[in-house]
């Protein structure tokens, strides 16, 4: 029940950032999420009315006025030269999975958002206290930045800290792993209460029936 109550407290303060954003601003919304199996980094980009032709040019790298889908890609490895993700101050690299453009016209609207999704497969397997560093630096001259971790979906993975920068480019993440088969451990123990509970409890019942009869 915490879990989902902050899920929905990061979705709801997601929503009222993107709809209160300022004209003139490209506005950069990352949102980090942990697994065991790696990490995973969900970018927003949304120009602002008064800069989208701006944003509109650093994707249109031919000028004929319509973005290809190579001209698409090209961005989006741009954004990603221009991310920098490390754990435990080792340099983790990311490979784009999903890339999602507006339409022009929405993007003049100010109502257009570019969606990309970077990954990075390295298992967050060792145990006890990690730390993970995200920086974005994408475009800084005309750019607003947010950016926040999503609460894990693996209970063996539990964030303990987190820490900005004013401009909110960059991200550092305290986290902690505890191992999978304690975790687990931990069920079956849990199980196997329940189960002898519910067996103590028609025991009981049997009896008093019996008695009764």
């Amino acid at each position: 029940m915490k879990r989902l109550a902050l899920c929905l407290l990061c979705t709801c303060a997601w929503h009222l950032t993107v709809s209160a954003h300022v004209l003139d601003q490209y506005l950069q919304v990352a949102q980090i999420a942990l697994a065991p199996d790696g990490v995973r980094i969900e970018l927003r980009l949304i120009p602002g009315a008064q800069v989208a032709e701006r944003v509109f040019v650093l994707m249109d790298a031919d000028g004929d006025g319509q973005i290809s889908a190579a001209e698409e890609q090209a961005y989006a490895q741009r954004v990603l030269q221009d991310l920098s993700l490390s754990i435990n101050e080792q340099h983790v690299p990311l490979t784009l999975a999903e890339a999602q453009f507006p339409t022009r016209a929405t993007m003049n609207e100010g109502l257009g958002t570019l969606r990309l999704t970077f990954t990075a497969a390295t298992a967050l397997s060792s145990t006890g206290n990690q730390r993970l560093n995200f920086r974005n630096d994408h475009v800084p001259e005309f750019s607003g930045y947010l950016v926040n971790a999503l609460v894990p979906a693996a209970r063996e993975i539990a964030i303990t800290g987190q820490q900005r920068d004013v401009l909110q480019r960059g991200l550092r993440l305290d986290y902690r792993v505890t191992p999978a088969a304690s975790s687990l451990a931990r069920r079956w123990l849990m199980l196997s209460a329940l189960a002898l509970g519910l067996v103590l409890l028609l025991s009981r019942w049997r009896i008093f029936a019996t008695g009764r009869a």
